[in-house]
């Protein structure tokens, strides 16, 4: 159910960002490799803050997903630390 949480604030993020309707938004966010990742229960994304979120979807939608895994690669790796 977390996971639902989730998607839905990001979906509304990305509405508000790209003013867009709610189906594109959804559909924008659905294409993406982040969102396949939040929906991997082993990724624990879901327990993220939405500022963590936001960050590492729009580093995917604004600079791809080489990105975003950079992103996602050194907050965990720091975490580690």
């Amino acid at each position: 159910m977390m996971t639902g949480f989730c998607v839905i604030n990001l979906t509304k993020y990305l509405m508000d960002k790209y003013s867009l309707d709610l189906e594109s938004a959804y559909r924008k966010f659905v294409n993406t490799d982040f969102y396949e990742l939040l929906n991997d229960p082993e990724s624990r994304l879901y327990l993220e803050t939405d500022e963590y979120l936001r960050t590492g979807c729009m580093l995917e939608l604004e600079q791809g997903k080489e990105a975003m895994y950079q992103f996602i690669n050194q907050e965990w790796s720091g975490r580690a630390g």
